[in-house]
């Protein structure tokens, strides 16, 4: 796998903040969880202005995402955050996402097409 960094991306730098958020949470800082959080709902808000959906691909991806941040706030749940914190970091790598690859076989994202 080919590093695919998209540091000039804007949307590349917000996921970025995002892993930087998690990296704070895991090393202690526990008000960095709340961050991501709000970064979590942050990202998917301004996807669901601009997009004017909550279906569309992208917004999905966030949906999922947000889910797995708000329920890693669960203190039997931390380990999330660790899962997050890899997933993120092959995005952020080598553009390669979990999520997006799960979520493109669901059937009704059947006209999506990965770039």
């Amino acid at each position: 796998m080919k590093p695919a960094l998209r540091y000039k991306d804007l949307d590349w730098q917000i996921w970025l903040l995002v892993w930087l958020s998690i990296v704070a949470g895991l090393a202690g800082v526990r008000e960095a969880y709340y961050a991501h959080a709000l970064l979590s709902v942050l990202n998917l808000g301004y996807y669901i202005v601009r997009d004017k959906s909550i279906t569309s691909f992208p917004v999905q991806v966030r949906e999922v995402w947000m889910a797995f941040a708000l329920a890693a706030l669960w203190p039997p749940a931390w380990w999330l955050f660790i899962l997050m914190l890899l997933g993120l970091a092959m995005y952020l790598l080598f553009d390669r996402c979990l999520i997006v690859r799960t979520l493109i076989k669901m059937p009704w994202n059947k006209g999506v097409v990965l770039k």
